[in-house]
């Protein structure tokens, strides 16, 4: 890896990166950057520990001000005030997996650190909103993405959907929760691509010893920043369940807002650093504005083409 610095734009901020960043296009000499946060992404050693630690784990450490995250053979990372990210790689990691988790998990921190909230989900553009599906992982949201992208959608977000916080206050009079557009890719497993009839091989990978590819969103721009108009709880249908069509069951009041707070990034670090009530608002907010259903359906893949027909049945309303 190189140490000469680079710049790049990914959602709000702009990371001038020691570490190169081949999945982002590279900012021109000179390049408008007005309205982003600036990041600086250093190689160097990371520190033992961190002071204040408010909640742990094996592999991470986290403060108010700072999240440390050791993976082993691969890098050690610090991020410090979603301002800063340092980080130590291992001898013989492979670059693809150190900007694995720069550009998932270490960017989530980044976005947790400056005050902002995202969904674990992917996310595409219909009408003038954004609908989200929101899920564990294996739950099907990038597939989903990228079937619908298929269909003539816009790929909004892929695994972290970002919200403008600033567009969400807490005051009565405080505009709609908007979507940040973050996805210069989606992140397919090969059966996935097979299914879709696209190729791998001139694919990266995701990890270097998985089977999982970065598929480039084809969209030479996204959308401006959009209200978010539904979100989808995916669920996988029992094998023995009856039938075969996808099932969308409304998610209202309580229920609705604790799966929302469920599906937030760092749901786990909302309490320790003093942002559970931040984020118990904003999805209030958000379900005052759009819809919630749990989608669930058959996994097979021989049944994905019912599920998007009936998907795009339902999400008709929205494009009206």
């Amino acid at each position: 890896m190189l140490s000469a610095v680079v710049k790049y734009r990914l959602g709000p901020f702009l990371l001038a990166s020691e570490i190169p960043l081949p999945e982002l296009e590279p900012l021109a000499v000179g390049a408008d950057a007005a309205g982003t946060d600036n990041i600086s992404i250093r190689l160097g050693e990371v520190p033992e520990r961190i002071a204040d630690v408010v909640a742990n784990e094996s592999r991470w450490w986290a403060s108010r001000q700072e999240y440390l995250l050791r993976v082993p053979e691969i890098a050690n990372f610090l991020v410090r005030n979603g301002r800063e990210v340092l980080v130590q790689p291992d001898p013989g990691a492979q670059p693809d997996d150190i900007r694995a988790y720069l550009l998932s998990p270490i960017f989530s921190t980044l976005c947790h650190q400056a005050g902002m909230y995202s969904l674990h989900g992917s996310a595409v553009r219909v009408g003038t909103g954004v609908v989200a599906f929101l899920g564990n992982s294996g739950a099907g949201k990038s597939t989903l993405a990228a079937s619908l992208a298929q269909r003539g959608y816009t790929v909004v977000a892929d695994d972290i959907c970002l919200l403008d916080s600033r567009s969400s206050a807490s005051s009565a009079d405080s505009g709609p929760v908007l979507v940040i557009p973050v996805a210069p890719a989606l992140k397919l497993w090969r059966s996935a691509l097979d299914h879709l009839g696209a190729s791998h091989e001139s694919l990266p990978r995701v990890f270097s010893r998985d089977d999982k590819f970065r598929v480039p969103v084809q969209s030479t721009e996204l959308p401006v920043r959009l209200p978010l108009r539904e979100v989808l709880f995916l669920e996988w249908a029992d094998e023995d369940q009856p039938g075969e069509l996808p099932i969308f069951t409304p998610v209202e009041g309580v229920q609705a807002v604790t799966r929302l707070m469920e599906f937030t990034h760092y749901d786990y670090l909302m309490k320790p650093t003093g942002r559970q009530t931040g984020n118990f608002q904003l999805c209030g907010q958000i379900l005052a504005q759009a819809r919630a259903f749990t989608l669930r359906r058959r996994r097979s893949f021989a049944h994905l083409d019912l599920t998007l027909d009936a998907l795009e049945l339902h999400l008709a309303a929205l494009k009206e």
